[in-house]
């Protein structure tokens, strides 16, 4: 029976994550929508075709914007909860594609700006947000919208935050981007409109293009007050949304500049909390996920709390409560699980060595009801799955599908280095050098003995390379003796000739001829080498026909009346070949 502690158990993911939204979507209600238009009674069947194309475009989320209407909004909604999986399943909740209520505003600065509602915000309550923008809702049954018209007595965008703020059931549950776009239509990033900026209560805003575009040179001037670099636009940052401004009927433009951005809840609170933390909220690529991270701890059983069972998140995850609620025990049971090891201490030292309170805390909350911890961790996609005894602190490690092994200690450290301080041990990081070095090191262990590997390698063929240089230079010198000693040599015996008395004509021709006779020996020497060479290569060619011809048989369900013809031509082929014979004369 499988152990309790590793059983499959679904436990509620509640945390963030991140979710590719894009906040500028139209309905083809809107005025300058590009297609054909659903007639009333095909509005459904188009609303399920938009979800099938945002989940096409690897959208989570969408807001749709059309100016000062919410008609097709309902059904988009209808068709986003409706959607199935390949099973004939509804797709979960939290994997349906979140569809927040919006509105395109047109404001009297003149600026546009897009109101996001919660996702979950009331339908029936959603013309009482247009009537306190003092628009009149508009005909549903209508194909296409009027043509847009300023909102009456919209002012500017504070003034649009405190009409909507004097209806309680709307504060807090709506957030205004404002456009933003360098150059663009009705921008807000215009002259003159550098006191509406400074002054306005937006922490966001919205662009009708990829944010790439602000790396440009002519928008270095927007890209500083956009960063908040400018002093005259009041210093003031502001978190940026990419957007497709979709309104085609073919959907090739929806989800083409999206923006990635994290929330536990899909509200319009959530969007703004984003804004206000826009490093780790809010991305224009995809984001990163960690490759190594710590899903899941179990502590089998303990003392106080019983039987802790904790998913944990690959982003970020914080353990919230009171005082004495087990926030640290879980931590020290994590690193106690892990082995982790920090820097050496006097034995006794508590506040400098967190391993006697480690050692303690174990003794008296595991050991007594034989618990063990275990930490599930993904390195990569492959969950590891490392368990420790409090008993007698044994580590057992479990890699995939496989079954748990015995590990050594070291091996966990090196396979799962984590860093883990305690409010108290941090204070002693920067005065301890070996401390100081781990804290440093641990994070980019992994890529310090990458580069170790590499410097070894590096090493033995510096060597080995070195070897080859020197056999190199010692060949080259052998060489240049031994042409030395050929150049003197033949220097001193024509010199010899030359010196002979008596010689006739004749001779002193033939012994001025050696030097071609030594040539030709040599030209024969290379001539009879590639004669071996090609006889060597004849040989080897007849012994693979020999061997090829010794497999052929007569096929049993050959016809009796060409058998006779067969044998012989079998007979002909197989029959081998004389000797071949190479006469090395020589001259």
């Amino acid at each position: 029976m499988a152990n309790q502690s590793t059983r499959a158990i679904e436990l509620a993911d509640n945390g963030g994550h991140f979710y590719r939204a894009d906040f500028q979507v139209h309905t083809p209600r809107d005025t300058q929508w590009d297609g054909d238009r659903p007639t009333v009674t095909e509005r459904d069947a188009w609303a399920s075709s938009f979800v099938s194309a945002a989940r096409s475009q690897g959208l989570n989320a969408v807001a749709i914007s059309d100016h000062h209407d919410f008609a097709l909004f309902p059904f988009i909604k209808r068709a986003a909860a409706a959607e199935q999986l390949t099973s004939g399943a509804l797709v979960p909740v939290r994997e349906q594609l979140t569809v927040f209520p919006a509105l395109e505003l047109t404001l009297s600065v003149p600026c546009q700006a897009i109101l996001i509602l919660d996702a979950d915000f009331p339908e029936d309550r959603l013309n009482d947000v247009l009537k306190a923008l003092h628009f009149d809702p508009i005909d549903a049954n209508l194909d296409v919208l009027p043509q847009t018209v300023v909102l009456p007595d919209s002012g500017d965008l504070n003034d649009i935050h405190a009409k909507l703020d004097k209806n309680d059931w709307l504060r807090g549950r709506y957030i205004i981007l404002p456009n933003v776009t360098p150059n663009g239509h009705k921008t807000l990033l215009r002259e003159s409109f550098q006191a509406k900026y400074r002054d306005m209560v937006a922490v966001g805003g919205y662009l009708d293009k990829p944010i790439a575009e602000l790396d440009r040179q002519k928008y270095a001037g927007e890209k500083r007050i956009l960063e908040g670099g400018d002093t005259n636009w009041g210093s003031k940052r502001l978190a940026l949304f990419q957007t497709s401004d979709a309104r085609k009927a073919d959907f090739s433009t929806l989800g083409q500049h999206a923006t990635w951005v994290k929330w536990a809840n899909p509200t319009a609170e959530a969007i703004r909390q984003a804004c206000l933390a826009q490093e780790s909220r809010i991305s224009h690529d995809s984001p990163a996920m960690p490759n190594v991270w710590v899903s899941r701890v179990v502590v089998s059983n303990s003392k106080f709390m019983g039987r802790v069972d904790v998913a944990l998140n690959p982003q970020y995850t914080a353990l919230i409560g009171g005082r004495g609620t087990g926030k640290s025990t879980v931590l020290d049971y994590l690193r106690w699980a892990l082995c982790d090891q920090p820097a050496r201490a006097t034995e006794d030292d508590e506040v400098a060595d967190p391993r006697v309170r480690q050692r303690k805390l174990v003794a008296a909350t595991l050991k007594p009801y034989d618990a063990h911890v275990e930490v599930h961790c993904v390195i990569n996609g492959i969950t590891h799955v490392v368990r420790r005894h409090a008993n007698d602190g044994t580590v057992h490690l479990k890699v995939g599908e496989g079954q748990f092994e015995n590990a050594a200690e070291a091996a966990i450290q090196s396979l799962l280095p984590i860093q883990a301080y305690s409010q108290k041990q941090l204070s002693s990081v920067s005065i301890r050098v070996e401390e100081l070095l781990r804290f440093l090191t641990s994070p980019i262990q992994r890529e310090l003995e990458e580069i170790g590997r590499q410097r070894q390698e590096v090493v033995g063929r510096l060597r080995e390379n070195y070897g080859t240089l020197q056999r190199h230079r010692d060949l080259s010198a052998e060489i240049e003796r031994g042409d030395l000693r050929i150049r003197s040599l033949a220097e001193q015996a024509q010199s010899l000739r030359d010196g002979l008395a008596g010689v006739s004509e004749e001779d002193r021709q033939i012994l001025n001829g050696k030097s071609g006779h030594d040539d030709l020996r040599s030209a024969q020497t290379i001539w009879l080498q590639h004669v071996e060479v090609a006889h060597e290569h004849l040989a080897d060619l007849v012994a693979s026909l020999d061997s090829s011809l010794g497999d052929l048989i007569m096929p049993p369900s050959a016809p009796a009346s060409l058998s006779v013809e067969a044998d012989a031509l079998l007979s002909r082929y197989t029959r081998r070949p004389g000797p071949v014979a190479i006469n090395n004369r020589t001259a």
